[in-house]
C-alpha cells in the first residue's frame, strides 16, 4: 500500500457517515477520497452535497434534474434518495428528449423540459466544457420553479479576474484559441473538451446571461473533507 499524503477523520456530507479521509497523492482534488460513499467521492462532490443540504435540508422531496451524473457519490445517493430525481445526459447525434441506452438525452443550451419543471437542477463539473454557457443559464433558469436554484460546480481559477474562453465548437470544427485541454467524461473514453476557464466574474455573467443570483461557496474544511483546489460550489437562485 502507497504511503498516505492526507489523513483526516470527519463526517462526509454526502453518506452521512463517519469516514477516514485519505489521500495517496497531493491533488486532493482527483485524490482525497472518501471510503464510506459508494465508489468513493471527491473534495468537490462533497462540497456540492453540503451547499444542497445547507440551502436545500428537504432536498429528497423536491424535483431534481442532474445534467450528465456520475456513477459514484452525491449522484448515487440524490438518485436512490429523492423520488424526484431525474439524472439526463448529452449523446451527440441523439434526439433531445428520446431515451438513450436507458438514460434520457438532453442538450443543456436547448432543454426539451417545459417551464417551471424542477425545484433543483444540478451539474458538476459540466459548464466549463459547453459552447454557448449563455444559453446554458437561460435554459436552466427557464425550466425552474420561482425560489428554485441551480447548483453546480466548475473550476475557478484564482488567477483569473475575468473568465477565459478556450475554444469554440462550429458545428464538426473545433476553433481552438489555446492549447487543448480534456477532462475526464464518464461516457466518452476520450474525455471532454475544456471550453472555458471561468475566473471571477462568473457570478456577474450568470446575472447578465440569465438573471439568476448566484452564491460562492468556497471551502477548506478538514471536518467534511473538502480542501484543495477547485472546490467552489455555485448556487445561482431564481427570484421569480
Amino acid at each position: 500500500m502507497s504511503q498516505l499524503t492526507y489523513q483526516h477523520t470527519g463526517r462526509c456530507p454526502i453518506c452521512e457517515k463517519r469516514s477516514n479521509f485519505t489521500a495517496k497523492e497531493g491533488w486532493y482534488r482527483d485524490h482525497l477520497f472518501c471510503h464510506e460513499c459508494e465508489g468513493g467521492s471527491k473534495p468537490r462532490e462533497r462540497a456540492l452535497m453540503f451547499a444542497i443540504r445547507t440551502f436545500f435540508p428537504d432536498w429528497q422531496r423536491l424535483a431534481i434534474h442532474e445534467s450528465s451524473p456520475m456513477e459514484r457519490g452525491a449522484s448515487v445517493v440524490m438518485k436512490r434518495l429523492c423520488a424526484g430525481y431525474l439524472g439526463t445526459q448529452f449523446f451527440p447525434g441523439v434526439a433531445p428528449g428520446s431515451i438513450h441506452k436507458g438514460i434520457r438525452c438532453e442538450n443543456l443550451e436547448q432543454l426539451t423540459f417545459d417551464d417551471g419543471t424542477f425545484d433543483l437542477t444540478i451539474s458538476q463539473d459540466v459548464m466549463e466544457h459547453v459552447n454557448r454557457p449563455d444559453r446554458c443559464f437561460r435554459e436552466v433558469a427557464r425550466t425552474l420553479k420561482p425560489a428554485g436554484a441551480y447548483i453546480f460546480t466548475a473550476p475557478t481559477y484564482k488567477s483569473q479576474v475575468k473568465s477565459e474562453r478556450r475554444a469554440i465548437m462550429h458545428g464538426d470544427y473545433i476553433e481552438h484559441l489555446h492549447e487543448p485541454e480534456y477532462h475526464g467524461n464518464p461516457i466518452d473514453p476520450q474525455g471532454s473538451l475544456v471550453t472555458f476557464r471561468y475566473g471571477y466574474d462568473l457570478p456577474e455573467k450568470i446575472f447578465a446571461w440569465s438573471g439568476l443570483n448566484t452564491t460562492v461557496m468556497r471551502f477548506h474544511d478538514h471536518n467534511i473533507g473538502v480542501i484543495g483546489e477547485f472546490t467552489e460550489v455555485y448556487v445561482c437562485r431564481k427570484t421569480t
